[in-house]
């Protein structure tokens, strides 16, 4: 399939790709950058804040939630103004925020990157609409990709530091999570790809990227199969998320962070924000509901 290169924007770790009111929503984290692009225009827009940006969402009410190096924040990007959360409490964060999204209640799920001594220490949080934070889970490695099945009952989610995808029952009412299944894993070797990003099809088949894999794999999670591949001239791809009118466009990020000259030469588009159209439609996104 052709794959296309939408915005060729040289971000250093691009993350978070969310499509939303006809705009695609993304993240350069390490720069503290909010990218806008605007399809039927070709209209880029990027917002400059003050610290790393691990993930952003669209909020019901208008403007954006931002997951922060130091917490949850408002983003109004007409104004240009950034509202700092209460919750959850900086001191009590381990790490930066990486990667996160809505479950199909508007709650917004984001998870932090943080270890110690080879041992992982960081946190999946759930910001609920009233702005209270709830801890999902501890002993979080590196949060990545987090997607929900379409009926509703599983969450799935990534913990790159694990290198799998697991799946948990979910309880739509309350948003607990329990009974830890892996649905793939990562085989044993030398420096092998990472499981990233991920978002799910309308047939319920997850697509996730692989860092250090120069590709996006569609999953099958009844089986942990990969029925698909998208390779993608990048070494680092990041994250991916279904857009356009019809929802069949796939918009794909990734990096160009801790790459030598060497590398970067045989890679001139790390960094880029890349589209191209497998044959599968996703879902709408579900915006933060408070």
């Amino acid at each position: 399939m052709e794959l296309e290169v939408v915005w060729d924007a040289g971000a250093t770790l691009g993350e978070g790709p969310i499509w939303y009111n006809n705009k695609l929503h993304w993240v350069d984290i390490d720069e503290g950058r909010v990218h806008i692009y605007h399809p039927r225009e070709d209209k880029k827009e990027t917002f400059q804040l003050s610290g790393k940006v691990g993930t952003v969402v669209p909020r019901k009410s208008g403007g954006l939630v931002l997951a922060m190096e130091d917490g949850f924040a408002l983003f109004d990007p007409k104004k240009e103004r950034l509202t700092p959360l209460p919750n959850p409490p900086s001191e009590t964060l381990a790490g930066r925020f990486n990667d996160g999204k809505c479950d199909p209640q508007g709650r917004f799920w984001a998870g932090t990157m943080a270890s110690r001594d080879g041992k992982a220490i960081g946190s999946l949080y759930r910001l609920d609409p009233d702005f209270q934070c709830e801890i999902i889970q501890n002993g979080i490695g590196c949060s990545n990709g987090l997607t929900w099945s379409n009926d509703q009952t599983t969450f799935y989610y990534i913990d790159s530091f694990k290198n799998r995808i697991e799946a948990y029952d979910f309880d739509a009412d309350s948003g607990d999570i329990s009974n830890l299944r892996v649905i793939a894993d990562t085989p044993a070797g030398k420096n092998p790809p990472i499981y990233d990003g991920m978002t799910i099809d309308s047939e319920g088949l997850l697509w996730v990227a692989r860092w250090t894999g120069s590709g996006v794999q569609c999953i099958d999670p009844s089986t942990g199969n990969v029925v698909e591949q998208i390779d993608v001239p990048v070494r680092k791809v990041t994250a991916c998320w279904f857009g356009g009118d019809d929802l069949k466009d796939l918009y794909i990020t990734t990096a160009s962070v801790d790459e030598t000259e060497e590398q970067l030469k045989d890679q001139p588009h790390a960094g880029a924000l890349f589209r191209c159209r497998p044959g599968a439609r996703g879902l709408p996104a579900v915006p933060f509901a408070g």
